[in-house]
């Protein structure tokens, strides 16, 4: 049988504006771009989330079918929008963020279930991970991937506008953290999360939490670190001149997704120690995507792109 992926994440629109002007948009949202280049890839995501029946949201519908994402949402009132995000580009090209949100009220029951079957793959993240007012929703989709032994991939992506909701949240982390299989962070997420100024003090804290867990430490520029039970592996990023450093890690997290299915990695495998082979692999390709997506401004890897990798 083949393995289905399961995503759930925020749904967003993306302006992005540069020198003050709008340069373009796109569907965006972190897990949802990672669904975006794992359907080119053809393997056809299921993309939880939500969003609302205007024309936004049917654009982003539209879009996901177009791309091999299966989309799941709920319809809501028609007197709700599609949450909007702008993305303003620094001299950097990095961004910071301004959200315009509309919150629709729904049952957890009607999004978040899913068909799982050993071996899948559940992939989320970002504050939609941690939303106190979806969370037993996530929390029932992590249990019932932990229940039919199928593989958890969690990124906490978070950013600086909701520190100040970390005290509330941060149980809600470190609850992901110690049910992932996988975990994948940038070093600005677990600076912002633990405090931490260095690799070694974050993995000693995860481990502590999930000492079982496979960990991928971003560093943008400067490459990334893998560590399984304190063994570390380094590994260098080629440069580029970046155009927009946004859906960079969300690629990164594509990349680990298609990894596990190219290299055939178990739920039973992932108990133990990968091939170092194996996990430069995983890492190498999954950086190829990331600097693709640094290199355009849209927030997935293209098309023509996924074509040669796809299994």
């Amino acid at each position: 049988m083949k393995r289905k992926i399961y995503t759930s994440g925020e749904t967003v629109f993306d302006i992005i504006f540069k020198n003050s002007r709008p340069q373009g948009g796109n569907p965006g949202g972190s897990v949802l771009n990672s669904a975006v280049s794992l359907g080119r890839l053809g393997l056809a995501p299921v993309f939880l989330s939500d969003f609302c029946n205007d024309m936004i949201g049917e654009v982003i519908k539209n879009f996901l079918k177009e791309n091999g994402v299966k989309p799941k949402q709920v319809i809501a009132d028609s007197c709700l929008q599609t949450s909007v995000a702008l993305a303003f580009l620094d001299a950097d090209n990095n961004a910071k963020y301004e959200f315009y949100k509309s919150r629709p009220k729904f049952s957890d029951t009607q999004l978040f279930t899913a068909d799982f079957h050993e071996d899948d793959i559940y992939l989320f993240g970002s504050y939609y991970g941690i939303m106190p007012e979806i969370r037993d929703g996530i929390c029932n989709m992590i249990s019932q991937a932990k229940d039919n032994n199928a593989i958890v991939v969690y990124d906490p992506n978070f950013r600086r506008p909701h520190l100040k909701d970390l005290p509330h949240v941060l149980p809600f982390i470190i609850d992901n953290f110690e049910k992932a299989d996988i975990i994948k962070g940038s070093h600005e997420d677990f600076e912002l999360i633990f405090n931490t100024d260095s690799q070694e003090e974050t993995f000693y804290k995860l481990m502590r939490i999930n000492p079982n867990a496979h960990l991928f430490y971003t560093k943008g520029k400067n490459g990334c670190s893998y560590c399984f039970k304190g063994e570390i592996q380094e590994f260098v990023a080629p440069k580029i001149v970046p155009i927009s450093t946004i859906g960079a890690g969300d690629n990164f997290n594509a990349g680990i997704v298609y990894g596990v299915v190219k290299h055939n990695l178990t739920k039973s495998a992932l108990s133990g120690k990968i091939e170092k082979d194996v996990i430069k692999d995983i890492v190498e390709v999954a950086t190829k995507f990331a600097q693709f997506a640094c290199m355009s401004n849209d927030n997935y890897i293209s098309q023509e792109f996924a074509n040669s990798y796809k299994i």
